[in-house]
């Protein structure tokens, strides 16, 4: 009997120094994330930014240029920055900055100063015969006034295009309302696929 509870004294003291007491929390084990921490738990060094390639580099310059020739909020040139700082321009910021700009510019495409600028890059398509024969067509029709009116209002801007006639070549809204440079693409997309019939005086 005097083992056996020998025994029971020894077991119970070493239950009791193992457990924590109450109210007490147990240890807390540092967490491993096996990645951000090396051997001897110092933080491994992240890995370096990646170069921009020529090619990046030649697309960011070209949006750069193209948003200051609108006028357009372009931020800071990060080529620039990075060759004041002799250090590498990193892709990832280059092409977070490229998205951005393709952005706003389309952005600016759908304002009305922005459809002046898409089709005067499509007028400059239009061959010179076309252009001269717009010109003649306008003066007759319209002294050149875009947003002229004739007709008890049937007639509408540069080229008295009717609304029906307008909306036919993809137009939409007033023609007279719409850009100086659409309304002459568009007469021309009549001009090329009809003829001068639809100017039964001035073609």
């Amino acid at each position: 009997m005097k083992k056996a509870g020998s025994l029971l004294a020894f077991a119970f003291a070493f239950s009791t120094a193992a457990a924590p007491a109450i109210g007490q929390e147990p240890a807390q084990q540092p967490a491993t994330t096996g990645d951000t921490t090396a051997a001897g738990g110092e933080t491994a060094p992240a890995a370096p930014a990646r170069p921009a390639t020529e090619r990046l580099k030649r697309a960011y310059r070209h949006w750069h240029r193209r948003l200051g020739r609108h006028d357009l909020w372009r931020g800071r040139n990060l080529l620039h920055a990075a060759r004041r700082e002799r250090r590498l321009p990193a892709a990832r910021r280059l092409r977070e900055s490229l998205d951005r700009m393709r952005r706003r510019f389309y952005r600016f495409l759908r304002s009305p100063r922005g459809r002046a600028v898409r089709f005067a890059a499509k007028v400059r398509t239009i061959p010179d015969w076309g252009r001269s024969h717009l010109r003649r067509i306008a003066w007759c029709e319209s002294r050149h006034r875009p947003r002229a009116i004739g007709g008890g209002g049937v007639f509408r801007g540069l080229y008295q295009f009717t609304f029906r006639t307008w909306r036919v070549v993809g137009g939409s809204g007033d023609p007279a309302a719409a850009p100086r440079s659409e309304q002459t693409w568009r007469a021309w997309l009549l001009l090329s696929r009809d003829g001068p019939r639809h100017w039964p005086v001035c073609g």
